[in-house]
């Protein structure tokens, strides 16, 4: 049996929760018995193959409780792994000798913790027989605290995405026509770049008939739309707030570049970007920041383009030379495709379980 401890977990949404989600279905679709012991209130099963206990309430409170559990569960079961989502769900826990896997995701490390919170982050990953960062990027913040013999990186893969509805295709093309069509996915906050894209439109002859198609909601919306309002570009820019999956694979689908050209505000950074590898599903290329782990998700120059994402002046010129040659954008996006497509749970499991003779 595998044991699971996460703070976040499906159907809460998230980075994260998706990723915790999709390694739990990953264990059961491989046959491994599986217990996830997770934060949140109970929720509506949807899952096949493991079982899901949640822990509410009182943080501190239900978080020792969660421990304790699967304290007790160490000593009463075979377990072959316990599988941590970050270095906070270990800190309570006390390993009984079983491998134990802690993934890393970036946010989670602070650029200038006091002693005592490096303290505790060093304690709960000397827990760990193996730490997994998704990207280069937060191995080199991780590498802070765990020795490097303990850890590695795995870039995070995704689960094999739908078809695009003809139908919903259709519908986009109808609102947008057949102008170049640059989309976003996110959650709407100052580090993923979006008010560069906005100020970008209107700064180059190349963009104009542009259509650049927003989708996601947050705390950067309001800002986002007053921006785009008081641009001469206002026409070109569309928010559609959150959409679900199947209006997700449309959106895909339909576009010409996937663009989401992060940068560092303070202490917050893209670990990665999975939905670069997302876009790259549908063959469509990508533009990133280098800030971050963008570059693990974005090959520049062969599945997309890297820039400065704090610089409009570089997002607006890299987006331009990707709208302006139809020879590159399709190359990227044949390349983005292929290695998407290596990158899915059923390929890449085996990285995150034990290593044989490891414990």
């Amino acid at each position: 049996m595998h044991l699971m401890l996460t703070q976040c977990f499906p159907p809460k949404l998230g980075g994260i929760e998706n990723m915790m989600g999709g390694l739990a279905d990953a264990i059961a679709a491989s046959g491994a018995e599986l217990l996830v012991l997770a934060d949140g209130k109970a929720a509506p099963s949807v899952t096949t193959g493991y079982q899901v206990r949640r822990y509410n309430g009182f943080k501190p409170l239900r978080r020792w409780w969660k421990a304790l559990a699967a304290e007790r569960m160490t000593r009463r079961e075979q377990i072959d792994a316990v599988f941590a989502d970050s270095w906070k769900s270990l800190e309570r826990f006390r390993p009984s000798g079983q491998p134990v896997i802690c993934l890393a995701h970036g946010m989670e490390f602070p650029p200038a913790p006091s002693e005592a919170k490096a303290a505790r982050i060093r304690a709960a990953l000397a827990k760990a027989t193996r730490v997994i960062a998704n990207s280069r990027y937060t191995a080199s913040l991780a590498g802070t605290y765990v020795d490097a013999g303990h850890l590695s990186v795995v870039t995070p893969p995704i689960e094999p995405q739908p078809d695009a509805d003809p139908a919903t295709v259709a519908k986009l093309r109808q609102r947008f026509g057949s102008a170049p069509i640059v989309a976003s996915l996110c959650r709407l906050e100052p580090r993923k770049g979006i008010d560069r894209l906005v100020g970008a439109m209107a700064s180059r002859p190349a963009l104009s008939g542009v259509q650049l198609l927003i989708a996601g909601d947050g705390p950067d919306r309001a800002r986002l739309e007053e921006l785009a309002r008081s641009s001469p570009a206002a026409g070109s820019i569309h928010f559609l707030g959150r959409i679900d999956e199947r209006d997700k694979a449309a959106l895909l689908d339909v576009c010409d570049v996937f663009a989401m050209p992060s940068r560092r505000e303070g202490a917050s950074v893209e670990g990665f970007g999975i939905v670069y590898l997302e876009a790259g599903w549908y063959g469509k290329p990508s533009l990133g920041g280098t800030d971050g782990g963008a570059a693990d998700a974005i090959e520049d120059g062969t599945t997309g383009l890297l820039c400065n994402g704090a610089n409009g002046e570089e997002v607006a010129a890299a987006l331009e030379r990707l709208l302006a040659d139809a020879g590159l954008r399709s190359r990227l996006g044949a390349a983005a495709q292929s290695h998407a497509r290596t990158q899915t749970w059923a390929r890449k499991l085996g990285e995150y379980l034990p290593r044989k003779g490891v414990t």
